[in-house]
């Protein structure tokens, strides 16, 4: 059994129920299990790996709840970079109706090292665009991060109804059939069933676990949302989906149900602590209540929130009311980056714009610890996990190393984590663990080849971008088209 012992840490930050900090500090490690925290540890010296922590931050690994890996090979592209949410996905779709299983490859890698090298040792990923009958792009997104070592909660998702108009200017701008983009309902559930067999696992420490959603809400099917929550429920799994809500499903749901999407989904069963929505920019006081009373969980994206130029989200209600309030650094072209330590700076500041939450003033702004504790504790709570997000005795192994003793930090100590997100002038992390196997370490990353990562990533955005363009004959690259 390999054993590790990070000594003499600086700073420790447990994360756990009583918020624990601790200085020059031991963490005793046995396979994927942390199994002592103290001072002046005594542990037999053989066969052991021993960690420096000296002038370093510990934190448990961060917990990324919102993703969707296959977008980081489409990531920063001109045409796109103006488009709010139904602009962006028109063209985005273009270029993604021509990815294959290599370039969901790389994308995956991609993702996995920037999650790694910012802080994160568990993420979902929303995989929903399974083009032209390409039903298994999810198993190269497994395979690729089980390679990398990364705690992977892979979201087989679905799109077999496509976001408001956009079939139609798929049709009109782009010359693109949306029929060839969205997927049966019967291939979607067979689809689903198979994930969940071949990959989640629901034991204790587990590295893979399935869930299941759809990327918008199927108000025209309640018999195929309620069949995908009963498949969830089956293996012990959870369910995900985008819920804004978009005016143009709040339309939909109120012609169809005289509801809103909040009361339709309460009412056929899609509301308990197995489910998580993302974004929540446009969520009422009565929609917040719904999922609380129904302990459903939310994740934010500030990034993408700001990129895509949402409101900005009710965190604050939703925090007050007892919603677990979790953190994704979201799509790989909705933000346009994987930095997780970043996204939580950012979430500590938005929530400060006058005017975003009437009636709260500086007394309720995020702090430093509120944000870590949506980054780690509320992560895992999101995930239904109980076994990661703090550093405990008999927690998973996941355990991450910022060094301190650098000039972005000097002159901040007074709050070492607090220095992490209101200062520094880099977000990588110097020792990243997840499950006991150390990853990065001095900062070199150690779970793969990042030249070639990096190299993979470029040559499938010029393959597709290529591709895009002698489809429909419009230059991604260029500003407008």
């Amino acid at each position: 059994m390999k054993r590790l012992l990070i000594k003499d840490i600086r700073y420790v930050y447990c994360m756990d129920e009583a918020d624990t900090f601790l200085e020059h500090t031991d963490i005793y490690i046995e396979g994927n299990v942390i199994k002592q925290i103290g001072k002046d540890l005594r542990i037999p010296a053989d066969g052991i790996r021993v960690i420096d922590g000296a002038g370093k931050l510990a934190l448990p690994g961060f917990v990324n709840t919102h993703h969707h890996f296959y977008q980081n090979i489409t990531r920063n592209i001109p045409v796109m970079q103006k488009g709010n949410l139904l602009g962006w996905l028109l063209y985005s779709y273009g270029a993604w109706e021509n990815m294959q299983e290599e370039d969901v490859r790389a994308a995956a890698r991609l993702a996995v090292a920037e999650l790694l090298m910012t802080g994160c040792t568990t993420s979902m990923d929303f995989m929903y665009f399974f083009p032209h009958g390409r039903h298994r792009l999810m198993d190269a997104e497994f395979e690729e991060v089980q390679k990398l070592g990364l705690r992977f909660h892979g979201f087989r998702g679905c799109m077999p109804v496509m976001e408001g108009d956009l079939p139609v200017k798929l049709k009109e701008q782009l010359g693109i059939d949306a029929s060839g983009l969205i997927e049966t309902y019967d291939d979607i559930l067979e689809d689903c069933d198979r994930t969940f067999q071949k990959y989640h696992d629901s034991s204790r420490f587990s590295m893979t676990r399935v869930g299941v959603g759809p990327t918008t809400v199927v108000f025209e099917n309640p018999d195929f949302m309620k069949e995908l929550k009963a498949m969830a429920d089956r293996y012990k799994g959870l369910c995900h989906t985008h819920l804004h809500p978009r005016p143009d499903e709040m339309k939909k749901c109120d012609e169809a149900y005289h509801m809103r999407p909040h009361q339709w989904l309460e009412s056929i069963g899609w509301m308990d602590k197995n489910v998580s929505f993302a974004h929540i920019s446009r969520h009422t006081a009565d929609e917040l209540d719904i999922l609380a009373r129904n302990g459903a969980c939310v994740t934010q994206s500030p990034s993408c929130h700001m990129r895509l130029g949402y409101p900005v989200a009710p965190a604050l209600e939703a925090d007050e009311r007892g919603i677990p309030v979790s953190i994704g650094v979201d799509g790989g072209a909705s933000n346009d980056s994987g930095d997780m330590l970043g996204e939580l700076r950012t979430m500590m500041y938005v929530h400060r714009i006058d005017g975003s939450h009437p009636g709260y003033g500086p007394e309720q702004w995020l702090n430093a610890k509120e944000v870590f504790k949506m980054a780690t504790v509320n992560g895992a709570k999101c995930l239904n996990r109980d076994d990661i997000g703090m550093l405990k005795e008999g927690m998973a192994a996941d355990v991450v190393l910022f060094s301190m003793i650098q000039p972005g930090y000097a002159g901040a100590l007074t709050d070492p984590r607090g220095a992490l997100v209101y200062c520094g002038n880099n977000h990588l992390a110097d020792t990243s663990i997840v499950n006991g196997n150390v990853l990065i370490e001095n900062g070199v990353f150690l779970a793969g080849d990042l030249r070639q990562i990096t190299e993979d990533a470029n040559r499938a955005t010029e393959r597709i971008l290529h591709q895009v363009k002698e489809k429909t004959g419009i230059d991604y690259a260029k500003w407008e088209v």
